[in-house]
């Protein structure tokens, strides 16, 4: 049977969990995918389970190819299974969590007005959003009251405004936003936004004042990777293993962090920490620079490596005996010294690595070598530069794991000596052919002029990188062991040195 509260009530053999159904709605959330549901409502159902909370979700879709989900949602009176797999302390984790924390969903494209009645609920004063990257953009649309917003900063300063109007702009009626899309100073941005479509749409002066003094805009960071229904496995088994049906479950790894710039009242509110969750009430920019420069950049610095070794994935990386050593190394001895400081002590650093390592081994996560070639050229700029700079600032010499990985990535993006065996690079075209097309003249200059002018494009470095002493010509040396020794001798070398 479906998932429901009805099947909870008459089932024999389903452990009942705590029903929230007469919880009080406290937080509207416009996303209804996968992530905010493995990630902010399972963490808030953590909290309604130990009484810490006591309210519950009204999730909204973002666009109108969420109202499928929102169907499912109702249909299944807000009941899913988040599936926790994955490894935590060298502990495999296998658990499901029915999770209880939404009382229903709102398609704002077939009801309008139902999404704004929320706004004049009093207890509805914390709004979650989950809209990707490209959801926190400014869209110009006219407003009309009745008609349906469809960028979500519009959407959310419509909803604003109906409660500001609603409550008389009362300074008590304002509410807590937290975005938890991937961007930086997502808070500060949102906001921002908001108040362009209150301008553009001329709404009242005391509107905008009641945004920014009676509201907080809080920025966040968000860690866990959420994959959805695990496809790999056989989804009648899958049902028959829970004992009943959910359309909506989703696979989870362990490992959460969510970092939200707020004061004393939120946490307050969502005491996550008795709980020993990691939530932390925090700056998120230390932690958004730890991730960056330690997960995402260990993934940017493995993937030509492991491309031109043949291992298609993230796992099998960290498993191999020499590539899983020198991922490992270049992170705690090369990564890790770069970011010490009164925010990230070492002691941090190190826990969170080791978290990290244990995340790349997850085996039941598949994470594509090739997925992490995705705009890499902005990624080695973003996520290995600031490390290989700061490294020589302070240690006055190079990384040599971290040079080799960027000379990998450089002959990666030559694509190839033998044109025979070329391969797709999704990137920018304009920048891959920028070098390609100084590559091809290779055989004219030599590998080292040739190095020289690949290290001087500033408009993709953002630098012209043949300052950094040494570095173009350990770059030349490490392309040419790539070259004549392969990629495994190279890196064993480096590993048993």
């Amino acid at each position: 049977m479906l998932l429901s509260r009805a099947f909870i009530r008459h089932g024999e053999d389903i452990q009942d969990p705590l029903d929230n159904a007469s919880f009080p709605e406290r937080v509207l959330q416009i996303g209804e995918g996968n992530f905010l549901r493995g990630f902010a409502d399972w963490l808030i159902h953590q909290l309604n389970q130990h009484g810490l909370f006591q309210g519950s979700i009204v999730v909204v879709a973002p666009r109108p190819s969420g109202g499928h989900n929102i169907d499912r949602l109702n249909r299944q009176d807000g009941l899913y299974t988040v599936w926790l797999r994955g490894l935590h302390d060298g502990q495999r984790v296998d658990r499901k969590d029915m999770v209880t924390s939404v009382r229903r969903g709102i398609n704002p494209y077939t009801h309008w007005n139902e999404f704004l009645a929320c706004a004049e609920n009093r207890n509805i004063d914390i709004i979650l959003s989950n809209t990707t990257e490209s959801g926190l953009v400014y869209v110009p649309e006219p407003y009309e009251r009745g008609r349906p917003i469809t960028s979500n900063p519009g959407k959310l300063t419509a909803y604003l405004y109906h409660r500001y109007r609603h409550f008389g702009g009362d300074p008590s009626a304002g509410v807590t936003v937290i975005p938890c899309e991937l961007v930086d100073d997502n808070g500060i941005l949102l906001r921002k936004l908001v108040e362009r479509y209150a301008a553009d749409w001329r709404l009242p002066d005391g509107f905008v004042d009641w945004i920014r003094t009676a509201n907080r805009f809080c920025n966040t960071l968000v860690d866990r990777i959420v994959t959805g229904f695990p496809e790999s496995e056989n989804k009648s088994e899958v049902f028959a293993n829970l004992g009943y049906e959910d359309h909506l479950l989703t696979v989870a790894e362990p490992f959460h962090l969510w970092v939200i710039q707020g004061d004393g009242a939120l946490s307050a509110v969502w005491p996550f920490e008795q709980l020993g969750l990691n939530v932390k009430y925090a700056d998120p920019k230390p932690y958004r620079l730890r991730k960056v420069r330690i997960l995402n950049g260990a993934h940017t610095a493995m993937s030509a490596i492991a491309h031109f070794a043949g291992i298609p994935t993230v796992r099998e990386v960290v498993e191999d005996p020499d590539l899983g050593a020198f991922i490992r190394d270049l992170i705690f001895q090369e990564i890790l010294p770069t970011l010490e400081s009164k925010a990230l002590d070492r002691q941090s650093l190190n826990a969170f690595a080791d978290s990290v390592l244990e995340r790349f081994a997850n085996p039941y996560v598949r994470h594509e070598i090739q997925s992490l070639m995705l705009n890499g050229l902005s990624k080695i700029r973003v996520r290995l530069l600031p490390t290989l700079t700061e490294y020589v600032r302070r240690r006055g010499k190079l990384p040599e794991r971290l040079t080799f990985a960027i000379a990998a990535l450089l002959l990666y993006f030559r694509n190839a000596d033998q044109p025979e065996h070329r391969w797709e690079i999704p990137d920018n075209q304009e920048h891959v052919q920028l070098l390609q097309e100084i590559w091809s003249r290779e055989s004219a200059r030599g590998l080292s002029a040739t190095v020289e002018r690949l290290l001087a494009v500033t408009e993709i470095w953002g630098q012209d990188l043949n300052t950094i002493p040494q570095f173009a010509e350990r770059v030349t040396r490490d392309i040419a062991s790539l070259r004549s020794e392969g990629v495994r001798p190279c890196i064993a070398k480096t590993v048993h040195r």
